[in-house]
């Protein structure tokens, strides 16, 4: 599969009037972690321990250059110049599988929370993290001829 059928879409509007742009110009690589919780328990009757995961803390590591311009790294670069913290370093985004393709110009997607965290800045590059806050919200997106985005929660049917 190609890399460019999995995108991520950031909210850079309001919850009310969203606007979702999808994250790309100046990302060479950007990675989801799943950071699996773990519990591991050795019984006494048993020679090696038995696992289980009991949840995911899934985040994307990024490193953008800076592009004047640019949407996501002006929205971005917003938040690093008034250090945003507590709901102001919040959106949502859009997860969306281009691979799974359920219609013409609906695809398989899953809507989260993300909480915004800046790591380093040079004027050249800005690294931050995406955070997934709690559970995702399975769906489908529809894209517009226009482009705008349109996530609807649950199983699509034509």
């Amino acid at each position: 599969m190609k890399r460019s059928l999995y995108a991520l879409f950031l909210n850079l509007g309001t919850a009310s009037t969203p606007d979702y742009t999808r994250m790309g110009k100046g990302i060479a690589e950007m990675q989801e972690a799943y950071n699996a919780e773990e519990e591991s328990n050795q019984w006494i009757h048993e020679d090696s321990p038995t696992n289980e995961v009991t949840s995911y803390s899934p985040s994307f590591d990024v490193t953008q250059k800076c592009y004047e311009n640019e949407p996501i790294f002006e929205y971005i670069d917003e938040k690093r110049k008034n250090l945003a913290t507590g709901e102001d370093a919040k959106t949502d985004g859009l997860k969306v599988y281009f691979n799974n393709k359920l219609a013409n110009n609906v695809y398989e997607a899953a809507k989260i929370g993300i909480t915004i965290v800046i790591s380093n800045y040079d004027a050249k590059e800005i690294s931050y993290a995406l955070k997934q806050n709690g559970n995702q919200t399975k769906g489908y997106v529809t894209i517009a001829t226009g482009g705008g985005i349109t996530f609807t929660e649950g199983t699509y049917s034509a």
